[in-house]
């Protein structure tokens, strides 16, 4: 699975069958995805800018892509997405101030971190990869322990190479 950061707030991931576009903004170049993830249905949405895509996912409910399971809840920030791809459990959204039912742990947890932190929504998760993007990723990685902080465009992982103990990654 690969993870790249489009632009401020818009990420892709992408599996071997399936990819999604997640908050696509007005600042991304037109990019193909099977589907389009919104966290909150923010204002500079355009989702215009993803081609190809056969749904938009916005809320809470049950989804499936190309054999890609995708669950939704609604949490104080938005919406939290549980997806399983390549048999990875990924949770993506924003940081939550309350712990959402069905959302206990997972093996990655992409976190937009534009608004306030919150590093008990993360931690109880359990996640071997964090991976943060957002106007406050860097303040985030100090804030769950991270020391040496560097920025990447796109991370690929697969359940194998998943690290031991929790790993944050910053894409910028």
């Amino acid at each position: 699975m690969d993870i790249t950061i489009l632009g401020k707030t818009s990420i892709k991931l992408k599996g071997k069958r399936v990819s999604f576009i997640v908050d696509p903004a007005k600042d991304i170049l037109k990019t193909s995805a099977d589907a389009v993830i919104l966290l909150n249905g923010q204002k500079d949405i355009d989702t215009s800018r993803v081609t190809d895509s056969r749904i938009i996912i916005n809320g809470a409910g049950g989804y499936e892509i190309g054999g890609v399971k995708i669950s939704g809840t609604t949490t104080d920030k938005g919406t939290l997405y549980k997806i399983s791809m390549e048999d990875i459990l990924v949770i993506v959204g924003r940081s939550a101030e309350t712990k959402a039912d069905g959302f206990n742990a997972c093996q990655i947890a992409i976190v937009n971190t534009e608004n306030d932190f919150n590093e008990s929504f993360v931690t109880p998760l359990e996640p071997r990869l964090v991976v943060l993007y957002g106007e406050k990723k860097t303040e985030s990685a100090k804030a769950l322990g991270a020391e040496s902080i560097s920025s990447v465009t796109k991370i690929t992982i697969t359940k194998d190479k998943l690290p031991e103990k929790m790993e944050i990654v910053v894409l910028g």
